[in-house]
């Protein structure tokens, strides 16, 4: 909650999240949709200073008239990166099982030939992954696809 007290772009009032930015707005309320259609959950990720505020959301109980979507916030800077990837990424970027187990595995730092040789599956297959992930989450490269994906990373014991 200190990040939405001190973002110069969330406000709270009267119980309801709002984001000053159009583009944080629109994904506020794709996050609201997708949280309430049943979803087993649902996440946004917004840019707060110097860090991102991370919001899960579920849908808790649903009643004529009235659905109720159970929120945790926290900030992205509570991680540290191990390079595994949420499954929350999976389920936001539908990704398949294995573009998930793809994507943890260039995120620990492996290129295609070493994750064809640990998963025991052809180059082409990898680089057919890769290029369907980069697809679904939206970005041109490597690079692009960490900095994307940095809010998901988290601690591994």
């Amino acid at each position: 909650m200190a990040l939405l007290q001190h973002s110069p772009d969330l406000q709270e009032q009267n119980d309801r999240l709002f984001a000053l930015q159009p583009d944080n707005q629109s994904r506020l309320e794709l996050f609201v949709v997708h949280a309430g259609s049943g979803a087993a959950s649902s996440m946004v990720i917004l840019p707060v200073r110097e860090d991102y505020l991370i919001i899960r959301g579920r849908l808790i109980e649903t009643s004529p008239g009235s659905e109720q979507i159970g929120l945790i916030f926290f900030s992205a800077q509570h991680f540290i990166d191990r390079s595994i990837i949420s499954d929350d990424v999976k389920d936001i970027y539908r990704l398949t099982n294995g573009e998930h187990k793809i994507l943890n595995a260039m995120m620990s730092g492996m290129n295609a030939e070493q994750i064809s040789r640990s998963l025991e599956i052809s180059l082409e297959t990898v680089r057919t992954h890769i290029r369907r992930i980069y697809s679904k989450i939206g970005v041109r490269s490597r690079e692009a696809l960490f900095a994307q994906l940095q809010p998901f990373k988290f601690l591994a014991y």
